[in-house]
C-alpha cells in the first residue's frame, strides 16, 4: 500500500467512526429511556380526528373556497402560516393546533420567526421539529425548547425516529420537506379524515406574505434545490401512495383541486 493509499484510508476510517458515534449519540438522545428527550409527538391522538393541513401555495384561497377551516378538530400549518392567517383568518382560519416547523428563525433561509407570544396567541397545542435524525444540528431544537420552557409557550416535538427513518427510505435518502412531513404523518395516522390545501409542489410561488424571497414558480422550485436535500418529484409520488393507502383504510382525504391537479401526473 502506498503512502497516499494509507493516507486516504486513514480519512476513511475516521469518517465512518465519526458517522458511527454520531448515531450513537442520536440513539442514546432519542431513547425513550432519556428522561430528558424530545417527546414524539403521538399519531394516536388525533385518532378519529378531521385534519386540515394548510399550505402556502397561491392556490390557497381557490382551494379552500366554501371550506370552514375553523370547523376542523386540527388545524395544521407549515412554518410561516401563521403570518398568512393572520391577515386572512375568515378564509384560512383563525387557529392553528399544529405547526410544523424547520425552526431556522432567521437569516436568509429563515422560514418565520416564532416567539412563543405568537404561539400562544395563535393556540398552538404542539409545535413539531420534523427533521429528526441522527444528521445535522440539534443545537436550535434544544435552544428552542428552552426558549418555549422559559416562556410558557408550547410543547415542542418531533415524529417518531421510526417515521423519520422510513420517509427518508421512501424517498431514497432524501429528506422531506416541512409540507411534505406534515402530510405524510397525518395520512399515516388513524384520523377521520384528513384534508389538504394550498400545496403545488413547488410549482407555483407562494401566497404573498410567507417568504419575500420568492416571487414566481421558478424561484420556489429553486427555493427547494438550494439545499440539496429535497427531491420535490419523489415527494409527490410518496404522498400519493400515503393517500391510496390511507383511503383504503378508511380514511376521508380530502383534496384541494389544485393539489388534486398538481398530484394528478403521479397518482
Amino acid at each position: 500500500m502506498t503512502r497516499e493509499a494509507f493516507v486516504r484510508l486513514l480519512r476513511q476510517t475516521g469518517r465512518t467512526l465519526d458517522i458511527i458515534q454520531r448515531w450513537m449519540r442520536f440513539k442514546i438522545t432519542a431513547s425513550p429511556l432519556n428522561p430528558w428527550r424530545i417527546q414524539s409527538l403521538n399519531a394516536s391522538a388525533f385518532a378519529g380526528k378531521k385534519v386540515i393541513i394548510i399550505g402556502p401555495a397561491q392556490t390557497v384561497v381557490e382551494d379552500l373556497e366554501n371550506v370552514v377551516v375553523d370547523g376542523y378538530d386540527v388545524i395544521v400549518r407549515l412554518n410561516n402560516g401563521i403570518a398568512l392567517a393572520r391577515k386572512n383568518p375568515s378564509i384560512l382560519g383563525s387557529r392553528t393546533d399544529v405547526l410544523f416547523h424547520n425552526l431556522v428563525e432567521h437569516g436568509e433561509r429563515s422560514a418565520g420567526a416564532i416567539p412563543a407570544s405568537l404561539l400562544r396567541e395563535h393556540g398552538v397545542r404542539f409545535l413539531v421539529f420534523p427533521h429528526w435524525g441522527f444528521k445535522g444540528s440539534k443545537s436550535r431544537l434544544y435552544k428552542k425548547r428552552e426558549e418555549l420552557q422559559d416562556f410558557q409557550g408550547p410543547a415542542l416535538m418531533v415524529p417518531s425516529t421510526r417515521f423519520c427513518e422510513n420517509v427518508r427510505r421512501e424517498l431514497g435518502g432524501f429528506q422531506p420537506t416541512v409540507g411534505a412531513s406534515a402530510i405524510l404523518f397525518f395520512l399515516s395516522a388513524q384520523c377521520k379524515e384528513v384534508a389538504i390545501h394550498g400545496f403545488t409542489f413547488f410549482q407555483t410561488p407562494y401566497l404573498v406574505g410567507y417568504n419575500d424571497a420568492v416571487a414566481t414558480a421558478d424561484e420556489a422550485r429553486a427555493w427547494a434545490a438550494a439545499s440539496y436535500v429535497h427531491d420535490p418529484v419523489r415527494e409527490k409520488k410518496v404522498i400519493g401512495r400515503y393517500i391510496s393507502a390511507a383511503e383504503q383504510r378508511g380514511v376521508r382525504v380530502a383534496l384541494g383541486a389544485n393539489v388534486r391537479r398538481f398530484l394528478s401526473d403521479v397518482r
